[in-house]
């Protein structure tokens, strides 16, 4: 492969990610439009949280069109380097099934094992999945996520979500 059509197939699938995105942020969108706006005034309601993820989705798609754009077409500079560090086509086809299946697992034992159990193993197993292998990253971001979720969601929102046990 000529390192021009190279440039062109990463800056294709680029584009691709980014309309997948794009695509799954509208139907978010569409969904939360029979959601109510609140169920108490000046407080969010069930339509809230879809909609900010939507939002984000869209800006994450935008950022990734725009770095497609910027893109050389005739640098393969960057895929030589994913390549090298991520591993054959096959092998990243392998990673995505393992996250696939890594989160139908958590979805399984979140409610047996609860929340601030389940969601460090689900961080920390997708995070080594990517390619993360610095000990100390494995084990504070999870955690950190962990406490983040649990402050924010059970202990400022009083979201009712599983304890566990």
């Amino acid at each position: 492969m000529s390192s021009s059509s190279a440039g062109g197939a990463a800056r294709l699938r680029l584009l691709a990610e980014a309309g997948v995105l794009a695509v799954v942020a509208a139907g978010v969108l569409l969904d939360s439009r029979s959601y109510p706006g609140s169920l108490a005034e000046g407080a969010p309601g069930p339509a809230f949280f879809p909609r900010l993820l939507a939002v984000l989705l869209m800006g994450c798609a935008a950022w990734l069109a725009i770095r497609a754009a910027r893109q050389p077409p005739e640098s393969d500079a960057g895929r030589s380097r994913g390549n090298a560090r991520t591993g054959s086509g096959a092998g990243r086809g392998a990673r995505l099934g393992l996250g696939a299946t890594w989160i139908a697992v958590f979805l399984l034992v979140w409610p047996r094992l609860g929340t601030v159990a389940s969601v460090p193993l689900l961080v920390a197993g997708l995070m080594w999945l990517t390619g993360e292998r610095s000990r100390l990253a494995l084990i504070s971001v999870p955690l950190a996520f962990a406490a983040f979720i649990y402050l924010v969601f059970i202990v400022a929102l009083g979201v009712p979500l599983p304890s566990g046990f």
